[in-house]
């Protein structure tokens, strides 16, 4: 099967360099390539034609009308170089239009000096005609049409452009020239408002199509998002109350173990074992009402009872808990300043996500490490930095760690649900929590939340 043939680098790089130009419209960025072509060989064409014609000797003519013909060769090369650089600087149609102001003064002066005669073929006003229709617009190309008679009549009234066979005649192609050049201009006119309109319905349509894809793309995201808080909401109606009966039972027997002082017998070793199996069992039991919580408040957004507190001083009450989580090979450091700085959110949830930061820190950090928390205000947000020297994330759990019951601990040790609940606090809060991590490199949670009012207390 025959391939196509491969364009040359340099020609490319050249459309390459053509093409980047800093112009919105689109149908302007489009013309852009063709019209600095056009312009560059303009400039290049011109004042080589007129040094071959003067260097060979076939320019007869001298004096002032010499001068006239240079001088508007100089003008218009100047004037098409001037548009090149225009172009490139975005600004297209100050190009165009100067160009085509400077051909037409040109033309203006030739006329006079040489006559109609010599510039009846001349391709110019054609030229400036598709390029006023193309680029400037209706108004342009206007203009333009009334200024070509008036052109060929100055050409006409010149001495130089007078037919002695045809005296006292010499206005007589003025009307049919007129007509040809109006036909021309009626043409573009349509031609370039149904080129535009179509261009224009084009992108509209295209517009949107773009609105509706991501309409439907947000409508599919919600509709996943509705199904994971329906199913994770059933499970929490399912089994909340009755899990935290029996929690609360297990609660109530273990903080019976302040009796062991009062036994009649003395089995201090038996009664330390029991104080601890109770000791464990309460630690165990609070932990359940920990899930409990992320289950309900993840399920049933009504749950949450926002209101304004400072920050700094809830992170500094969690610090003795903090501490707890870990043993003595991590250190726990914060870092708040000692202005308050206050959010609006529900305060035993922000507790509880704090918490859960600390264990899955705990849990990456097995030999040791640290722990740091962070709170500032910046502006009207207030941001909150939790960061561990821990193990990491790879890219792929990075990008999965806010997916409702997504975990990477072994069964029973992991829910999934608690960097989902801190997500969903954030945007309930109108703010955002992101996550950067690398495998070995720790991980970091930043959470940005809108500031408060200074004013303590809940919404009215």
């Amino acid at each position: 099967m025959p391939t196509a043939p491969s364009v040359p680098a340099w020609l490319r790089r050249t459309g390459a360099w053509l093409r980047r130009v800093p112009i919105d419209d689109p149908v302007d960025r489009r013309n852009a390539p063709a019209l600095q072509v056009l312009l560059i060989f303009l400039g290049v064409e011109i004042p080589l034609n007129k040094g071959y014609h003067l260097l060979s000797g076939h320019v007869a003519m001298g004096g002032a009308r010499l001068a006239v013909d240079i001088g508007t060769d100089l003008a218009i090369t100047a004037a098409a170089w001037s548009a090149v650089w225009m172009i490139r600087r975005g600004r297209l149609k100050p190009a165009i239009a100067t160009f085509v102001a400077v051909v037409m003064c040109c033309a203006v002066a030739a006329n006079l000096a040489f006559g109609y005669q010599l510039q009846a073929f001349d391709p110019y006003p054609m030229v400036m005609l598709t390029l006023a229709a193309l680029v400037i617009g209706r108004r342009a190309l206007w203009i333009v049409y009334l200024c070509i008679p008036a052109v060929f009549a100055l050409g006409m009234a010149s001495p130089w452009g007078r037919d002695p066979a045809a005296a006292g005649r010499a206005f007589q192609n003025l009307p049919s020239l007129a007509f040809s050049y109006l036909m021309i201009a009626i043409v573009l006119d349509r031609t370039v408002a149904a080129l535009r309109e179509t261009l224009w319905k084009a992108q509209r349509s295209a517009q949107r199509l773009r609105v509706e894809m991501q309409e439907r793309e947000r409508m599919r995201e919600r509709l996943l998002h509705m199904q994971k808080i329906e199913s994770v909401g059933h499970l929490a109606s399912g089994v909340s109350h009755d899990f935290n009966n029996i929690l609360g039972a297990i609660i109530g027997y273990a903080s019976e173990r302040h009796r062991l002082d009062e036994l009649d017998f003395d089995p201090e070793t038996d009664a330390r074992r029991l104080g601890d199996a109770l000791e464990g069992v309460e630690l165990a039991a609070q932990r359940g009402v920990a899930v409990s919580r992320k289950l309900l408040s993840f399920g049933r957004r009504e749950l949450a009872v926002p209101t304004r507190f400072d920050a700094a001083q809830a992170l500094r009450e969690l610090q003795p808990m903090l501490r707890q989580l870990f043993d003595g090979r991590v250190r726990v450091s914060l870092d708040l300043p000692d202005a308050p700085v206050r959010v609006h959110l529900d305060r035993s949830q922000f507790d509880l996500v704090m918490l859960n930061f600390a264990a899955n820190a705990r849990d990456a950090m097995p030999g040791g490490g640290e722990f740091a928390l962070r709170a500032r205000e910046e502006g009207d947000a207030v941001r909150i930095v939790v960061a561990d020297t821990g193990s990491g994330m790879p890219p792929e759990v990075m990008r999965q760690a806010f997916e409702p019951f997504f975990t990477t601990k072994p069964p029973g040790e992991g829910t999934g649900l608690g960097l989902a609940v801190a997500r969903e606090m954030a945007e309930q809060a109108g703010g955002t929590l992101e996550v950067d991590s690398a495998p070995g490199a720790g991980a970091r949670f930043t959470l940005r939340l809108p500031r408060a009012a200074d004013r303590p207390g809940p919404l009215p």
